[in-house]
């Protein structure tokens, strides 16, 4: 069976990616950063075989890609307190693992898994197009963008670069927040008419894996979303009829989102923590719409129709509920 290597698979993505893989016949193996930490429900019962150590580390990181046959890098930071903070793990890490596998399996395909931020958000009103120049307005963005230069000049084999959109499903923190905000009765709105793309984590890891084996993918970097962008007050009524007792939206202004993202950064300041909202978030969320053009990375990876929106959120729902993640008036 082909060996994949895998980062991130303790975490939201990377551990369904895994289990895709594991059911179309790879056998995977993950880095960890300490012994049973890979998440054995979102796996769904598949054997993978853990790796200790993590990005900062080259050698460990040599003799985890030794022999393999597809490196998939799903790790990265998705909140931090400054810049240099995210290009430690986006873009060094991303280096340091380019560097391991170059010296121990420069005949693997190597897979980047970015985010719609490294291209940023539409302009005009149009989506953002595989051949649009990448316009990132956020940290984050920006660090995921020099992870993807890192890849698309550093490696000399087989590479694919995919950017999802927002991903949503089982396991998910992300979003979580809002489920829970639901679940207590009420939902903030930012921006309500803002425009996104949304995917199901099932199909971001079917597309993963699909990827690997799909020669149109190589030397590409796609966008990976629904077809049909969603308005962030059509999410949020999504979400608020989850409940047994639908909650309420709350309209949110501009300028509370950036006073409240400039408050969340000073709490940074004071703690050095990182909060999952501060400024740059702020920046990102009131930055327009984010439109991208999926139908390209569809098409060569031929993936099934996209998971209904309200059929995804209330699956998501069920899965929180059932693993405790929502408070029992949520039952």
């Amino acid at each position: 069976m082909p060996l994949a290597f895998v980062t991130g698979a303790t975490g939201f993505v990377g551990s369904h990616v895994a289990r895709t893989l594991c059911t179309k016949g790879w056998t995977v193996r993950a880095l960890a950063r300490a012994s049973g930490r890979l998440r054995g429900d979102l796996l769904g019962g598949q054997s993978v075989e853990e790796v200790a150590g993590d990005l900062s580390d080259e050698s460990v990181l040599r003799r985890a890609v030794d022999g393999v046959d597809a490196i998939v890098h799903v790790a990265g930071l998705v909140k931090a307190r400054s810049l240099e903070d995210y290009r430690e793990v986006n873009v060094r890490g991303t280096e340091r693992l380019l560097a391991a596998g170059r010296a121990a399996s420069p005949q693997a395909v190597f897979l980047l898994v970015s985010s719609q931020a490294a291209a940023g958000p539409s302009r005009s009103g149009a989506p953002v197009t595989e051949e649009d120049p990448a316009l990132p307005v956020s940290w984050y963005g920006l660090s995921k963008r020099e992870g993807e230069v890192a890849v698309t000049s550093g490696w000399t084999g087989r590479w694919s670069v995919l950017r999802p959109g927002v991903v949503y499903g089982p396991g998910d923190r992300g979003l979580l927040v809002y489920f829970r905000m639901a679940a207590a009765g009420w939902i903030p709105v930012p921006t309500p008419q803002r425009l996104v793309q949304i995917v199901e984590v099932s199909q971001v890891a079917e597309a993963i894996a699909r990827a690997l084996e799909a020669p149109g993918a190589w030397g590409r970097v796609g966008f990976l979303c629904d077809p049909l962008p969603v308005r962030l007050v059509e999410l949020a009524a999504a979400i608020a009829s989850l409940p047994p007792r639908r909650a309420r939206l709350i309209r949110v202004p501009d300028i509370a989102v950036r006073a409240l993202g400039l408050g969340e950064s000073l709490v940074e300041l004071l703690t050095r923590r990182s909060r999952a909202f501060n400024a740059d978030k702020a920046r990102e969320i009131l930055a327009g719409d984010w439109l991208c053009d999926g139908l390209p990375t569809r098409s060569r990876l031929r993936l099934p129709p996209p998971i209904p929106l309200a059929e995804g959120l209330a699956a998501a729902w069920s899965w929180y509920r059932e693993a405790g993640w929502l408070a029992d008036e949520a039952l």
